[in-house]
């Protein structure tokens, strides 16, 4: 099985669900039964923390729902220089974030794929095969 780089995109949706957030659970589920085969980049921790700190009513809440997702036992991808120029590659090449560059590039050198609830930017690599939707 291939790696599973997993987006915060995916991972807000269990803390928030919204319409359409059953494929977004169901992974969560999937890490929970395996969390070897999920990795994300150092970044998911900061984006998600970013997103807790507007959404959560106390730092409790947010330190909690941080440690629950530290508990996942995702692995976790740093930011090397092959990562660093791979994702400015994919973001200059393909019109990517630099956020989504970074999901992108560990998806391709880790030869998996990033998962994101992101249309937009799965459509700009689609063809790459790197990227699927929950």
């Amino acid at each position: 099985m291939k790696i599973q780089i997993v987006d915060a995109s995916v991972a807000i949706k269990w803390f928030l669900p919204e319409k359409n957030s059953e494929a977004s659970l169901a992974i969560l589920k999937a890490i929970e039964n395996n969390p070897t085969e999920f990795a994300v980049p150092e970044l998911f921790f900061n984006e998600m923390l970013s997103v807790f700190c507007r959404l959560c009513r106390s730092g409790k809440e947010i330190v909690d729902n941080v440690h629950l997702l530290e508990e996942l036992g995702l692995q976790r991808i740093g930011n090397g220089s092959e990562l660093l120029g791979c994702a400015a590659k994919l973001a200059f090449d393909y019109k990517l974030s630099g956020y989504d560059a970074i999901y992108a590039a560990c998806a391709q050198l880790m030869r998996g794929v990033w998962i994101t609830a992101d249309e937009r930017a799965h459509a700009k690599i689609s063809y790459m095969k790197i990227s699927r939707l929950p």
